[in-house]
């Protein structure tokens, strides 16, 4: 059965851009409330097989591509091969996946450098342990983590991306805090008529 990829696919328009899908606003709203530089559709790459592909975001300070799609496996699966070639062409890029709407209890982002090109995409989506999801530092205002559930009540493995604050020498976890929690809601809430 072939899945209908059109369904659902509003192009949505916030602060003057008009994004291909209001999954895509909902992150700009996010990256634009935890003041993160970034930028809609910046750059277009030819990949070493020909294709064309263009990147829904860059976020400067997290220095990332990031390619959004619908909390779906099976169009993430089918979808996600250019992204995973501009991985494999420029290994010095950090690509990621984002899977549905930005959402406080979930890990949608999917680090592609992580994973050598032949390890399948539905294997990497089958396990937890390899969704990140995107915190704040409590103490330094505008420095973000991605972190990574082993499994539950396992320790999670997490690490700054950085953001435009500063970041000071300490030794404590990332947490669901103030600015992060405040980018789920608006993204959540956002409405467009």
């Amino acid at each position: 059965m072939e899945i209908d990829r059109a369904e659902g696919v509003l192009p949505t328009l916030f602060k003057g851009v008009t994004y291909r899908s209001r999954t895509e606003a909902r992150w700009a709203v996010f990256f634009d409330v935890l003041g993160v530089s970034f930028h809609y559709e910046p750059e277009k790459f030819t990949l070493s097989d020909g294709q064309w592909y263009l990147p829904d975001f860059y976020v400067d300070d997290w220095q990332a591509f990031i390619e959004v799609k619908p909390d779906n496996d099976e169009i993430v699966t089918e979808e996600a091969a250019k992204a995973r070639l501009l991985s494999k062409d420029k290994p010095d890029l950090n690509v990621w996946i984002a899977m549905g709407a930005p959402h406080p209890a979930a890990s949608p982002i999917i680090l592609l450098k992580e994973w050598k090109p032949d390890v399948p995409v539905a294997t990497i989506l089958a396990r937890a342990e390899n969704k990140y999801r995107i915190l704040e530092d409590r103490r330094d205002e505008g420095i973000y983590w991605l972190q990574a559930d082993w499994e539950p009540g396992a320790f999670a493995r997490s690490f700054a991306i950085g953001g435009p604050g500063s970041s000071t020498d300490h030794d404590r976890l990332p947490m669901l805090h103030r600015t992060v929690e405040k980018a789920f809601a608006a993204a959540r809430q956002a409405s467009w008529t």
